[in-house]
Parts: structure tokens; C-alpha cells; sequence
């Protein structure tokens, strides 16, 4: 947040909202119609049983006049330990950030739609992976959309586009009437890359780094536990490169779904109350942002009602939530969980840096800048 004063909360009007097509009926709450602009100050310790966190709102230092942002949608790190965020503001794709928040640069203008980000070594060299999710600003830092067909695209870090990876309608596997606005990717061991449609048919398609399609898997399968619904994030759990693990959010249903690379399911976690996306791993740890949470864990979707997960990894158990209810298990099952406290609005996806630091971004937030929680060593 650029220069804010101690101590007060701006408000402003509703924005309004324009979207040129409806939500797909089975994701109403892809892009449901709220938007306002809250922007606050101070510092807050939240998270439970040993990880706490302090919230840091200020840690962005980004001029807004310079690299403006709409939704921050997802974070990175890469190998020399600058932050990249991603966005679908119309004047730039990426934001880069020391690890401190002091402001890189910030580029890709001609990319739309930014909703995933991840990185890839090719001969020798990082890459970017920008992911359009289809959902495309028509306005200057306005709350006005169009939908789309999006895609994936992998570039350089000075911004040239390397290669953009075909369509399935491009390949003939999608039917020209079927959306194709893919959430996600992740890297497999093998350097292949995976990419969540999440927002329109809810399968993984499976590619090589040259662009070869490898499969397709997923779907709705209602009944089946492999059944997708809003396959909103998708990571890799690589600890043993011979038998990978993939995790997908199913967030409609509030669960992590975990599955081998051909689309066999494995196991569920579910997170009863909690609109979880992307799981990411970091050593013993599972974290995931929750973009909504239900009115006391079990009953509508509220709006702005947002928080963070951890969870620890091997025995699949939450054990903190920042910005949540504490989690509770009885007889082995976790209970619903919903917001507890006004810190985040729409938790879209996060990173957690080697200190276990986990740096935030949102979604509908009123054009926020990340904000960073501080792990508190005590």
C-alpha cells in the first residue's frame, strides 16, 4: 500500500460492476458481483498453537502511479530471491519485489488476465509462466470484465514470450463451444507442465515444455471421490520424484484432492467451511489461502470473509488458521471453520518463503497490495 496513514480507514464507494457474460453455472463463485474499496493500516497477531503471525500491511512498496494492481493473484520466488507477482491489472502482468518489498520493476502490459504464475528452467535458463485465466480488465484499474478463452504462456524474465502453449481448441480436444480458462500450472519432475482449467471444464491437461499434449484428465464426476469442482489450484508434491503426487483444489467443495500424474485419485482433504485454492509445500507444511468461508462454517458463502490455512503435512491435520476460527478436530474430523477476524477480504493464493513467512495476495480486495505475515519464532 503506497504511504498510508496511522491509524485510519479509507472508504470508498461501491464500484461498479460489469461483466460481459455470466459465471459458468457450475462456478458461480468465480467472479461474484462485489466490489468495494477498503484500504486499512496496523499491525495484527493472529494464527494459532505456535504459528503466529504478524500482519504486515505495509510491506509492499510499489507506487501505485508506477505498477497499479486489480487483483494480486499469485506470488513467486525465484532462484535469485525476488518476489513476482501477478495480476490482471491492464498496465502491467508482473510486479517484482525484493524480499523486503521494496519495489523491482514491473512489466508485461500485453499479457491479460493474469491469474497463475510459476517457474521453469529451460536449457539452462528460469522462465516465467504466466496463466490467463480468461477473465480479462476492459477498464483501467476498474471493476469491469470480459470473458474469454484463456491460455498459458511461458516467457523470459526480460518479457519475451519463448512459447505460448496451445489451446485445446488448437488441438482439436475441445469442442469450440467449450470455455477453456485455465487457473493454474505446476512443474512436474520430469519439467512437463500441468494446467488446471479450473474456472471452465475443471480437467488437467498434462503437457510437455514444448507444448506436446501429453493427456487430459479430471473433470466433474459427481459421486466419484476424483470428481473436480472449480479445480481452482494445482501443485506438486515431488518429495519422491518417482511417484509424484498432485494436488488439486476442488474449491466449490471446500477440498484438496490429491491424485498420480495420470489422473488416478489418491486421497481428500476436507476443509469443511473453508473455499481453499492452491496448496503449497513448504518442508513439514501444507498451506492454502481461503477465498471464502460460510457463515459459521457450514451455512452461504459470505463475502470478504477470507483467511489462511496451515496445515501440518504428513498428518494432514490443520493446525493453524490465520484470520480463521482455531481449528478443531472431534474424533479425528476437523469442524467447520470460518473467518474469524476482518484482516483479509478474498485470500487468492499465497507464498511461503524459506523462513516461513507467507506472503499474501487477494483477490477483490480493493486494489491491495500483497500484505505479508511475519512468522513470530516463539
Amino acid at each position: 500500500m503506497k504511504n498510508p496513514l496511522q491509524s485510519f480507514v479509507f472508504s470508498f464507494v461501491s464500484l461498479c460492476i460489469s461483466v460481459s457474460l455470466h459465471a459458468h453455472p457450475d462456478h458461480g463463485d468465480d467472479y461474484p458481483t462485489e466490489a468495494s474499496v477498503v484500504l486499512t493500516t496496523g499491525q495484527e497477531v493472529i494464527g494459532h498453537n505456535g504459528l503466529r503471525y504478524r500482519v504486515n500491511r505495509e510491506w509492499s512498496k510499489a507506487d501505485r502511479a508506477i505498477a497499479p494492481v486489480t487483483n494480486a493473484h499469485a506470488m513467486i520466488e525465484d532462484s535469485e530471491g525476488q518476489i513476482y507477482l501477478v495480476t490482471d491489472d491492464m498496465a502491467n502482468a508482473f510486479i517484482v519485489y525484493e524480499k523486503d518489498g521494496t519495489f523491482v520493476r514491473s512489466f508485461g502490459q500485453d499479457l491479460k488476465g493474469g491469474h497463475g504464475i510459476d517457474l521453469i528452467t529451460l536449457d539452462g535458463e528460469e522462465h516465467l509462466i504466466h496463466v490467463d485465466g480468461g477473465w480479462q480488465q476492459t477498464k483501467p484499474s476498474a471493476w469491469e470484465w470480459e470473458r474469454v478463452n484463456g491460455g498459458v504462456t511461458i516467457l523470459r524474465k526480460d518479457g519475451t514470450i519463448r512459447l505460448r502453449l496451445p489451446s485445446p481448441h488448437e488441438l482439436g480436444v475441445f469442442d469450440a463451444e467449450e470455455r477453456y480458462q485455465p487457473c493454474d500450472v505446476a512443474i512436474t519432475p520430469d519439467n512437463d507442465i500441468l494446467v488446471a482449467d479450473g474456472y471452465a471444464s475443471d480437467r488437467v491437461l498434462h503437457y510437455k515444455a514444448d507444448g506436446t499434449l501429453v493427456r487430459i484428465w479430471g473433470g466433474p464426476n459427481p459421486g466419484n471421490p476424483g470428481h473436480l469442482k472449480n479445480a481452482h489450484g494445482i501443485s506438486i508434491d515431488s518429495s519422491d520424484p518417482k511417484n509424484p503426487k498432485v494436488w488439486v483444489s476442488s474449491r466449490a467443495e471446500n477440498k484438496l484432492k490429491a491424485f498420480t500424474l495420470e489422473g488416478e485419485w489418491l486421497e481428500t482433504i476436507d476443509l469443511p467451511g473453508a473455499r481453499a485454492g492452491q496448496a503449497f509445500l513448504r518442508d513439514d507444511k501444507l498451506y492454502t489461502g481461503v477465498c471464502w468461508s460460510l457463515e459459521n462454517g457450514v451455512g452461504k458463502q459470505l463475502a470478504e470473509s477470507g483467511f489462511v490455512l496451515v496445515l501440518d503435512y504428513p498428518t494432514r491435520r490443520v493446525v493453524s488458521a490465520p484470520g480463521g476460527t482455531e481449528p478443531t478436530y472431534i474424533d479425528g474430523k476437523l469442524q467447520p471453520m470460518h473467518q474469524a477476524e476482518k484482516i483479509f477480504k478474498h485470500v487468492h493464493d499465497l507464498y511461503v518463503d524459506a523462513e516461513g513467512d507467507i506472503y499474501v495476495g487477494e483477490w477483490n480486495s480493493g486494489n491491495r497490495y500483497p500484505y505479508k505475515l511475519e512468522l513470530i519464532h516463539e
